[in-house]
Order: structure tokens, then C-alpha cells, then sequence
């Protein structure tokens, strides 16, 4: 199972594709790869943010075909993440390493589904005991 983070789904935004991200992508079984409710929230708190016209309709679009085609598989925050994240805020706080709230949440998400995390950031997500890897570089 590989979530996909928020700067990967943004990249499926839009007129032009990363091609290396669609090459990744198509090299993985669909049914392996998940999104998280946080990185929905993300990207709507994102794609709210823009001012009407056509860009923003545009992307929405493409936003609404991404989540349908990823019904079934959107993790949520549900009571295990919930742990998994109190577990790992207050080890983050203790070693005194600030990481964002949302971060934190899809960390934990990954973490309470023995879930990869594909994401651009893997130096946010280090030292966290969670599977990463950056579709951006690997292979």
C-alpha cells in the first residue's frame, strides 16, 4: 500500500503532468495506491483559495476525476491514526522537531496501515519509522 502525498496528487493537476510521476504511477497496480482525507482537505482548502475562472475550474475537474478515481481508496483519520498521532506528537515534541499538524496526520495514517508514503518532502517525514520514497527521484 502507497499513499499518495499531496505534492504527488498535485502533480496530476493541470494542463502539464510531470512525466516522471505518470511513468511512476503507471508502473505501480492502481489498487495499491491510496490517498489520505488530509491531503484532500489539502488540496480543496487549496483549490478554494483561487479566485474564479477558468484555471480554477480546470483544476477542480481535475480534482473531482482524482477522487473518483480513487473511491475506495481514501484513507481516513480513524481511531488508530488517532493514537498513531498522539504517539507521534508528543515523541516529536520531546525530541523538539516541529512538524505541521497535517504532516503529523498523514504520518500517522500511513503509520496505523503499514502504508508507504510517496511524497516530494521525504526529509519532513524522516526519523518517524515510516516507509518513504520520492517518486520525484526514484526510479
Amino acid at each position: 500500500m502507497i499513499v499518495l502525498d499531496t505534492n504527488v496528487i498535485s502533480e496530476l493537476q493541470g494542463r502539464t503532468h510531470s512525466e516522471r510521476i505518470l511513468n511512476w504511477l503507471d508502473a505501480h497496480d492502481v489498487e495499491s495506491l491510496f490517498l489520505t482525507t488530509i491531503a484532500v482537505a489539502e488540496r480543496r482548502y487549496g483549490l478554494e483559495r483561487l479566485d474564479d475562472g477558468r484555471r480554477k475550474a480546470t483544476l477542480t475537474s481535475d480534482f473531482k476525476r482524482i477522487e473518483s478515481e480513487f473511491a475506495g481508496r481514501i484513507l481516513g483519520f480513524s481511531l488508530s491514526a488517532a493514537n498513531r498521532y498522539g504517539l507521534l506528537g508528543a515523541q516529536l515534541r520531546k525530541a523538539r522537531r516541529p512538524m505541521e499538524t497535517k504532516d503529523a496526520m498523514i504520518a500517522a495514517i500511513c503509520l496505523a496501515n503499514g502504508a508507504t508514503l510517496a511524497t516530494r518532502n521525504t526529509r519532513d517525514f524522516e526519523g518517524l519509522d515510516l516507509k518513504l520514497l520520492n517518486p520525484f527521484e526514484d526510479g
